[in-house]
């Protein structure tokens, strides 16, 4: 019995590759961040941030509680910061986090600190609470370059290709940390954070008519809630405890406005047009010249024009959330839905493939056989042409070029889908060569010139 395998050159090179792809889709998927923690970040770190110490007694602990402040402070100018929406720009970009801590080593200060702030507890006796306390607090700094003082290591672990809204939440958390060690916590219910209306705002980013965007809100039984679609006031939205659920039914630019007691909340919301939906039944679907197809989309608003580009309006129908066509041209088809009061629903385009090249029948042929007793009562052979993917569409054979092979070879042409063997020898006929076969469709004359044999079989 052999105790190797020998494995070629090519599959070993092979082997590595997809053993290189997998550690990658691996690696891909642990990194990966979902936007839903990125666009309620903002909330969380504002909600660490709220928490302060009265009084600051170690000067290590305050010495990096400032270290914080200024780095947040340097990062937000470096990565911008929009004083009308009151945000961060870019808030899912990392470029600038990487510039910021990796390259341009501000990271380096922030770890100068903290460095400090681990010889101070680390000079305590080990039995010390608050000793404990910080390698509680501070445990996974410690074991990713703060105990060994490797700037580099803690700075890529804590910050590299982080986004920047998770840059201000990691800031904030640090920050809580510092003030749960330094203790004389206080909450802070003051200010602007008493003032804000919307505490979270999810799936505004790209929204289409029959989406849902979700706010939930403060104090519902104060707030006043304004939808404006050019001027004019949109009732698209429904209450459920503290939560708002807006689902437009058009497109364009809404301006909302949540009032509380005088205090203004106000941004704006663009919905787009949406495409076909993707079902899982159609996801192979495909289109052709000619043959009647059917799409669908998400139906809000009862669509008044439907209008494609390889369609006239005679080959379109549209019922609720559904469009038939019969596409007349080959190619990108773009299709926009329109409602009523002129708002595009929906923009999207698909491609339809020319009529393809069928396959030729014999009628009561099979397996390219047919018996002379049938021969011999029809006296004809019908010809047909069918395509798998076009059931209900009409191939029209229009010519037919033909040989005869028996006891004579004779070589005829006609005008249509049936041979006529009337006056024909049957008894003598062994072989129908099918030489050349002409089709006409809706859009185009399709020649197919590859022969096909029928065997005359006795029975």
């Amino acid at each position: 019995m052999a105790k190797f395998v020998r494995i070629s050159k090519a599959k070993n090179l092979r082997f590595r590759l997809i053993s290189l792809l997998y550690l990658l889709f691996i690696s891909l998927s642990i990194i990966q961040i979902p936007i839903e923690w990125l666009r309620i970040n903002p909330t969380v770190a504002d909600y660490l941030n709220s928490t302060t110490s009265k009084t600051v007694s170690v000067i290590q602990i305050k010495a990096a509680l400032d270290a914080v402040d200024q780095i947040e402070t340097d990062y937000t100018k470096a990565v911008g910061y929009n004083e009308k929406t009151k945000t961060i720009n870019e808030p899912t970009g990392y470029a600038v986090s990487d510039q910021f801590f990796i390259r341009d080593k501000k990271a380096d200060y922030l770890f100068a600190k903290f460095v400090e702030l681990k010889n101070y507890f680390a000079s305590l006796p080990a039995t010390n609470p608050k000793r404990k306390e910080f390698e509680t607090l501070f445990s996974g700094d410690l074991e990713n370059g703060l105990k060994s003082n490797k700037s580099i290591l803690w700075a890529e672990w804590k910050f590299k290709h982080a986004p920047a809204a998770v840059v201000k939440t990691l800031l904030a958390e640090l920050r809580l940390r510092l003030n749960l060690l330094n203790g004389a916590i206080e909450l802070d219910i003051k200010g602007d954070k008493a003032d804000k209306i919307v505490l979270l705002a999810y799936n505004l980013d790209v929204l289409k008519p029959g989406d849902t965007a979700t706010f939930v809100i403060a104090k519902k039984s104060e707030i006043k809630v304004k939808f404006d679609l050019n001027g004019t006031v949109i009732n698209d939205y429904k209450w459920k405890g503290d939560t708002l659920f807006f689902i437009p039914k058009t497109t364009g630019q809404y301006n909302v406005e949540f009032n509380s007691k005088g205090v203004i909340d106000k941004l704006s919301i663009t919905v787009i047009p949406a495409g076909f939906t993707d079902d899982k039944k159609d996801a192979l679907q495909t289109f052709y010249v000619g043959k009647k197809a059917s799409v669908k989309y998400t139906n809000v608003l009862k669509a008044d024009k439907v209008f494609c580009t390889c369609a006239d309006g005679s080959q379109i129908s549209q019922s609720m959330g559904n469009i038939d066509f019969t596409p007349q041209t080959a190619g990108w088809c773009a299709f926009q839905v329109a409602s009523s009061n002129g708002q595009v629903l929906l923009l999207d385009s698909l491609y339809v493939q020319d009529i393809p090249t069928p396959q030729i029948m014999i009628n009561g042929a099979s397996d390219n056989k047919i018996s002379i007793n049938r021969i011999s009562q029809t006296k004809t052979i019908s010809i047909g042409a069918f395509h798998p993917d076009m059931n209900s569409y009409k191939y029209d054979i229009s010519k037919v070029n033909y040989t005869l092979i028996g006891a004579n070879r004779e070589t005829k042409s006609i005008q249509s889908g049936k041979i006529d063997l009337g006056g024909t020898d049957i008894a003598k006929l062994k072989y129908i060569l099918i030489n050349e076969v002409e089709i006409k469709t809706t859009s185009k004359e399709i020649k197919i010139t590859q022969p096909l044999l029928i065997e005359i079989i006795k029975s």
